[in-house]
């Protein structure tokens, strides 16, 4: 009689676990059978109790976008129990695209992410969630296969320490240093200011057409936009140190995306980096505040290229669903590391050696104040993707119902 092990030794890597565990125990006789699973019983149970007594949330999905396990801890961080087991997972967290899972490309299998929500139901916290897919991509065509593991860890204290955080000395400091600069800025760029006025107003008085009095208001006109420019980046920092709330007026993200990628052109054409922006044919009308969210793009846009030195593509998609507008920035650069994705977000904590480490908490604090999350997923040498979803007009309306109604946009300045 032959011996099956060879075949099944040969065809080992081909084989997901599940396949695996089920040929084995087809070789398995009955006792033996039921020997293995009284074992895995009883270290299933071992393990259900370790994950119901530590505080972290735990939920198994598979691949139907079904719950196969829920700790208790889930309960008090998210309201989901027992109960829901076999539920669909988008039921419970809906500003995700979990069909995007199912569709990925096999070869970018293994991409964890990390983001942040905030939930108000059983309590009102934030979280911290992290997407871990299972090692091996699993049989599609079978049911019920683990997909992935998603762990909630809550981070309410934290986001309140780092609230209190800004009032601390350092912080003090910077904001200090920062009017300081702020000051010392200031007066040669109003002297400039006003001078490019006079030298604009003397050429608009000639009448002559001559190249070169042409050219030169040209040249002038830029100089003036890079000095409105600067002044702007100064009170922008201003404004990240301490933050003011968000002006409420109509948006185009278009106009604000194409005025953040500006600032970056010559940047983006010498290292020879492709951007391409795909939009959907119409969007939800929003409301914002149009200078703190041009930062946001630019700060996002600037990290992407600084992510790629030798070149690379930025691909930016607009899409839409019943709760956001997400804009997802996504680079082809050296991608972040699980240990990086877990600090990205702590004050001061860079992985540039010229970084501050205030670039996506500035972006971190708009998105917040405009009641949007922004979501970070990466892979070391894989390139990341930043997503800020902003809530569509009627949210933003209804979480911001003190606010002053919005005014009509004046022509928004460089």
């Amino acid at each position: 009689m032959s011996n099956p092990q060879p075949a099944f030794a040969m065809d080992h890597k081909s084989k997901n676990f599940y396949d695996r565990l089920v040929e084995r125990m087809d070789r398995l006789d009955p006792s033996s059978l039921q020997t293995y699973l009284l074992r895995l019983i009883n270290e299933k149970g071992f393990f259900e109790g370790i994950f119901n007594t530590i505080r972290e949330g735990i939920i198994v999905i598979d691949n139907k976008l079904k719950i196969r396990f829920v700790n208790s801890a889930c309960e008090t961080l998210l309201g989901i129990g027992p109960s829901d087991v076999d539920q669909y997972i988008g039921r419970f967290i809906k500003h995700l695209d979990w069909d995007e899972m199912l569709s990925a490309d096999p070869n970018a299998w293994g991409n964890f992410s990390r983001r942040e929500m905030e939930v108000f139901y059983p309590e009102h916290r934030f979280l911290t969630f992290y997407i871990m897919p299972v090692a091996e991509r699993p049989d599609m065509a079978k049911s019920g296969l683990p997909l992935a593991t998603l762990i909630f860890h809550d981070v309410t204290d934290v986001c309140l320490a780092n609230e209190k955080h800004v009032e601390t000395q350092k912080v003090k400091a910077i904001t200090q240093l920062a009017a300081g600069v702020a000051h010392e800025l200031g007066n040669p760029l109003n002297s400039l200011g006003i001078h490019l006025q006079l030298l604009q107003r003397a050429l608009s008085k000639n009448s002559s057409t001559a190249p070169e009095l042409a050219s030169a208001a040209e040249h002038l006109a830029i100089a003036s936009q890079e000095v409105r420019r600067l002044d702007g980046i100064v009170k922008n920092f201003l404004n990240a140190v301490r933050p003011v709330p968000p002006q409420l007026r109509p948006l185009d993200l278009h106009q604000l995306l194409a005025t953040a990628i500006g600032f970056m052109r010559q940047e983006i054409e010498d290292k020879n980096i492709q951007v391409d922006i795909s939009f959907p044919d119409s969007i939800p009308s929003l409301l914002g505040d149009r200078d703190q969210l041009t930062q946001a793009f630019f700060n996002i846009v600037k990290n992407a290229i600084q992510a790629m030195p030798d070149g690379g593509q930025l691909h930016i998609a607009c899409s839409v669903n019943d709760l956001y507008v997400n804009l997802k920035f996504v680079d082809s650069g050296r991608g972040i590391s699980e240990q990086e994705l877990s600090r990205i977000l702590e004050p001061y904590y860079s992985t540039k050696n010229s970084g501050t480490g205030l670039g996506l908490i500035i972006v971190d604090r708009i998105v917040r104040a405009h009641g949007g999350e922004l979501a970070i997923e990466s892979q070391s040498g894989r390139g990341a993707a930043f997503t800020i979803s902003l809530p569509r007009q009627a949210r933003v309306t209804r979480q911001l119902q003190q606010s002053p109604p919005p005014q009509p946009e004046d022509n928004p300045q460089p």
